[in-house]
């Protein structure tokens, strides 16, 4: 599901608010003097992944950015107009606004500009299209700045190096980039939730310490928003009882349970129910643990029973 890498991206992004601002600038002249928690409630209560008051050089502006795990359906630069306006609007500040796109296919097409002139009006609209495929992944690993390290799986790879052993690499790095184990467990689920775009599952959790994506803060996020989704639909008894026993008592009823819960709650279908059996077949614990895992990261229920049956 796009709307979970954005959870997560926001999460990084506020977390090293300062890393990332001199990162999306492409300058060190640039203070974080404040993270603004911004809800537009003009937009369908869109919530900015990030927006910062930040000191650049000798002005004091907004810095707004969008993170899109893929290509956006709607037109980015009308999206960005509007948030764009919403935040002047507020702030009455210059807003610098960014996109950054993590798919290494996403933003093709997007030119950062907007713009139109006629019977004497005019508006134009430049914002910042930073596409992580096209940053050099092997600069910001030797940077070592940790807010940064996550995304690197999805950077550009030194020539000559195959996709795994890059993967590899940045998962070795990031892992002894910090020693507060609590923060390296943080970095390492960022890093394996954004590999998930373009790596093999499998893969990614041979690389990665066990259970260490359902102790993330930003999973435990997610499970929060199930559970608010699942109060509001009559479904929260059901939810918290699955969630219970499949993850504190490690039964594997209770796991299928809170799996069909969490997928009812996403996709808003009772067709989840069909897929029980197919559940019930799998024995091991570690792998229903997987499958949970893979439900925020699932665009459509038909997404979710491919990967079921990989």
């Amino acid at each position: 599901m796009a709307q979970y890498y954005d959870n997560v991206s926001k999460y990084m992004m506020l977390e090293y608010s300062q890393e990332f601002a001199e990162f999306m600038v492409g300058r060190s002249d640039v203070t974080v003097l404040e993270k603004l928690e911004t809800e537009e409630p003009t937009l369908k209560t869109h919530q900015s992944d990030s927006t910062l008051k930040v000191q650049l050089g000798n002005e004091t502006v907004i810095l707004h950015t969008e993170v899109q795990a893929d290509t956006s359906r709607k037109p980015m630069w009308s999206r960005i107009a509007g948030y764009n306006g919403f935040l002047v609007n507020l702030h009455e500040l210059p807003v610098y606004s960014n996109v950054l796109y993590l798919h290494p296919k996403a933003g093709r097409d997007d030119k950062g500009y907007y713009a139109y002139k006629g019977h004497g009006y005019e508006y134009t609209l430049r914002y910042k299209v930073v596409r992580l495929i096209e940053i050099d992944g092997q600069s910001v690993l030797e940077m070592q700045a940790p807010g940064l390290l996550p995304f690197t799986p999805l950077m550009k790879s030194p020539e000559g190096v195959e996709p795994n052993r890059w993967l590899e690499k940045c998962v070795d790095v990031t892992a002894s980039a910090v020693t507060d184990q609590h923060t390296r467990d943080t970095l390492l689920a960022a890093l394996g939730v954004f590999s998930g775009l373009v790596y093999e599952p499998q893969f990614i959790k041979q690389l990665l310490p066990e259970g260490i994506m359902q102790k993330s803060p930003f999973f435990q996020q997610y499970i929060e928003e199930a559970r608010e989704a699942a109060k509001q639909e009559g479904l929260e008894q059901g939810l918290e009882q699955g969630l219970e026993q499949g993850l504190e008592q490690g039964e594997r009823r209770g796991m299928i349970e809170s799996i069909i819960t969490l997928l009812g709650v996403q996709f808003k279908t009772d067709a989840v129910h069909a897929l029980k059996p197919a559940l019930e077949s799998i024995d091991d614990m570690q792998d229903l643990k997987q499958v949970l895992l893979t439900v925020p990261q699932s665009d459509s229920l038909e997404a979710f029973m491919q990967s079921l049956n990989r």
